[in-house]
């Protein structure tokens, strides 16, 4: 049975991922696969630049002290609205250093346009299961991304102020550093333990939950798809790890990344 299918009999709404719908704050009279898009979306806007200031919840920045702010966090950000664009993301790397590489040009792109065909079905069964409230946290790990690197993708659904969804903050990270980090300052050690389903142990197995062990062995490391630093491997689908209320986990393509695949 297709992903398509058990959406449909599972009652799952299939997420339109060429955002040909409108969001309160589309952009319109733009084309969203135009390269220059920020450029052209910002001149039709009067949007707020450089040294001008934005009053946010808690402060007052300028755009460039929160471009600061936001290329300096320790994990890559993209922000993709209610209506299934991508807006935006932190420019912390340039694409050839990022853990799940974008382009520049890419950001105003319908998110049909930044995924591979092979994973739409799944992106859209996880933005469906944070837009309906389903779960509002999706965990995937990116299996086999070498012996020193935990690769972790996390889907958190945004909410505006009353409530309503208002889109997915992705975020990618790599948890080795922190791990290493920790047992440096601890003394302790993580071991192999073959029974556990994903506990703290750094095997390089893949987990049916999404896993949480990575390997310290010296296995060859496996081809990485650009398009999100995830595994070119078809057969290494993962469930995602899902938070806040216990429902089926869908099969997610760790192919996920808001990036075109090339």
């Amino acid at each position: 049975m297709s992903e398509t299918e058990k959406n449909k009999q599972n009652g799952t709404e299939l997420e339109d991922l060429t955002a040909s719908g409108k969001s309160r704050t589309t952009i319109e009279g733009v084309d969203m696969n135009a390269d220059d898009w920020v450029e052209q979306a910002a001149a039709k806007t009067h949007a707020a630049e450089g040294e001008d200031y934005v009053k946010l919840d808690r402060g007052v920045l300028t755009v460039n002290q929160l471009n600061y702010f936001l290329n300096s966090m320790p994990m890559e950000l993209t922000y993709a609205d209610d209506n299934n664009q991508f807006l935006y993301y932190n420019h912390m790397d340039d694409h050839d250093d990022m853990l799940a590489p974008r382009y520049p040009k890419q950001a105003g792109d319908p998110l049909s346009a930044v995924h591979p065909p092979r994973a739409v079905e799944h992106v859209q069964e996880v933005i469906n299961m944070l837009r309906t409230g389903k779960t509002d946290v999706v965990r995937m790990r990116v299996p086999f991304t070498g012996p020193d690197v935990f690769l972790m993708h996390y889907y958190k659904a945004m909410h505006d102020e009353n409530g309503d969804y208002a889109g997915v903050n992705e975020y990618v990270l790599d948890l080795m550093p922190t791990i290493k980090w920790f047992l440096a300052k601890t003394g302790q050690k993580l071991v192999d333990d073959p029974d556990a389903m994903s506990g703290a142990s750094l095997r390089d197995k893949p987990q049916a939950d999404g896993g949480s062990s990575a390997s310290v062995s010296d296995k060859k490391e496996e081809k990485v798809d650009e398009t999100s630093g995830a595994s070119v491997n078809e057969s290494e689908e993962k469930k995602p790890v899902v938070e806040e209320k216990p429902v089926a986990q869908p099969q997610v393509d760790e192919t996920s990344g808001a990036s075109i695949n090339d």
